[in-house]
């Protein structure tokens, strides 16, 4: 049995819960104690597929400062034993269960338990999880910025961090394409002729964004000046050929950028796009003159 004090998961501290926490966990998954594990919670256990799911069945029923409480204990956990490898299944149970109630707390602990792991699925559920947290806030930009700089960081992972990044930090997409460029390159070379995995991120980078963001001409050409190099798989998925995510549509004032899917999403570029550089990398070139509709004879709209 395991060991036995009083808790009340409304009103104990972040400490006590914690504790409660570790000692459940243990003997829920090295002493195979089903649920009475969790006492005096054990009502909750077994009620649902998954022990996670029955987790955040204790925690819908807390008040909202107590469900604050056990945010912080499932962070310090974390912080404490996230790189024991005695502790992994615990690790993993409590990365989920963070994940799915949107413990943001843990952003500041994802990296360090990344931080020498060789093992892969706990890094998968780390990375996901830290992803799955990202949203427009310093934490999710500083956890996901020591992710990608961190000596474990693999190109595995370049297309998940990258449209994270751009969620969490939209406002600068392009240095995050540029700064990934390399594990992105390393990332393409292992894809299949037929993989749409590139498509996948361009389209999931532009919902991060919007069409809103692309509102120069200069973030274009910067794509377009490393079209040969690690960033410039995003134009071509954005730009190149007849089923491109976007297409460039000639106006009286100068040009669109065109969502292809929906000719009424738009926004006009300001400045002039690099006709050199977008023709070298097979881009239409815009015509100089066309008419007051956007249009010339022989130039698709």
């Amino acid at each position: 049995m395991p060991t036995v004090f009083p808790f009340n998961a409304d009103t104990a501290d972040t400490r006590e819960i914690a504790q409660w926490l570790e000692i459940a966990l243990d003997s829920y998954i090295r002493d195979d104690m089903g649920r009475w594990a969790f006492r005096p919670l054990e009502r909750y256990i077994g009620v649902r597929d998954d022990l996670v799911d029955d987790l955040c069945a204790i925690y819908d029923s807390l008040t909202a400062p107590a469900q604050g409480r056990w945010r912080g204990a499932i962070r310090d956990m974390l912080a404490i034993h996230g790189r024991d490898v005695s502790k992994r299944k615990t690790i993993r149970v409590l990365i989920t269960f963070a994940t799915l109630i949107r413990s943001h707390e843990v952003l500041d602990v994802l990296p360090g338990i990344l931080s020498g792991s060789q093992d892969d699925d706990l890094l998968d559920l780390a990375v996901g999880a830290a992803t799955s947290l990202a949203s427009q806030t310093g934490a999710s930009r500083r956890c996901l910025e020591r992710i990608r700089t961190a000596p474990t960081f693999t190109s595995h992972y370049a297309g998940l961090i990258l449209v994270a990044l751009c969620h969490a930090d939209p406002d600068n997409w392009l240095r995050h394409v540029k700064e990934l460029g390399v594990p992105f390159r390393k990332l393409a070379s292992r894809l299949s002729p037929d993989s749409t995995a590139l498509r996948f991120y361009a389209s999931n980078i532009l919902d991060a964004i919007s069409l809103s963001r692309i509102t120069t001409a200069t973030a274009l050409n910067s794509l377009a000046a490393e079209s040969s190099g690690d960033a410039g798989w995003l134009l071509r998925e954005w730009l190149e050929g007849d089923h491109s995510l976007l297409r460039l549509r000639p106006t009286a004032t100068g040009t669109r950028l065109v969502l292809r899917a929906d000719d009424s999403i738009s926004t006009e570029l300001e400045g002039s796009l690099d006709a050199a550089l977008l023709k070298a990398h097979g881009l239409q070139t815009l015509p100089k003159n066309h008419d007051r509709m956007g249009t010339r004879k022989g130039i698709p709209a």
